[in-house]
């Protein structure tokens, strides 16, 4: 079964799969040039070392992941209005990430001691890390943020209109939450 997400935002619908089209053509097709867009950008952002961004990025979301259950950590950093200070960040070690990755540890050690070089990463504790504070404020991935929010709605309306998926309406009176 799929885990919850701590958010319960109130919709008026949600999307679904339209019935037969589990395993489209239409889909992968469609997937496939959402995930190209995105992984271009990730390579400009990381000089063409997708290790480096997974890395980089897994070290960021395991960073807010348990803030994100709380809803006054959700809310005071739902934007990029602000820094997450170092001690608001779960640090994650090298081995974790290796094994959630599937990166072979020494390679994951490679790459953290590179984002520490760039200033990405710092270390909370002995061998334990977090996003530097503030990196994600910085222009590039403020940019490549905004291009990737724009490419995932793309992605979602290409869906839409080619009948991959379709708008299910909440039920009158009722407001679903999210899943």
């Amino acid at each position: 079964m799929p885990r919850r997400r701590a958010t319960a935002t109130p919709t008026d619908g949600r999307l679904a799969l339209v019935e037969g089209r589990v395993n489209s053509r239409m889909f992968v097709f469609l997937v496939g040039n959402y995930l190209h867009r995105i992984e271009q950008d990730r390579r400009g952002l990381y000089g063409g070392d997708l290790d480096l961004a997974v890395v980089a990025e897994m070290i960021g979301t395991a960073g807010v992941e348990p803030g994100m259950r709380d809803a006054a950590y959700r809310q005071k950093h739902r934007d990029f209005e602000r820094a997450i200070p170092v001690e608001e960040q779960r640090a994650v070690n090298a081995s974790s990430i290796a094994v959630a990755a599937g990166i072979p540890r020494e390679t994951v050690r490679r790459k953290i001691r590179k984002l520490r070089e760039l200033g990405i990463v710092v270390e909370k504790e002995p061998a334990q890390y977090v996003l530097r504070p503030g990196v994600l404020l910085e222009a590039k991935h403020q940019a490549a943020f905004a291009r990737a929010i724009e490419q995932t709605v793309r992605f979602v309306n290409e869906l839409l209109e080619n009948g991959v998926v379709k708008w299910v309406p909440a039920k009158k009176g009722k407001a679903t939450a999210r899943k």
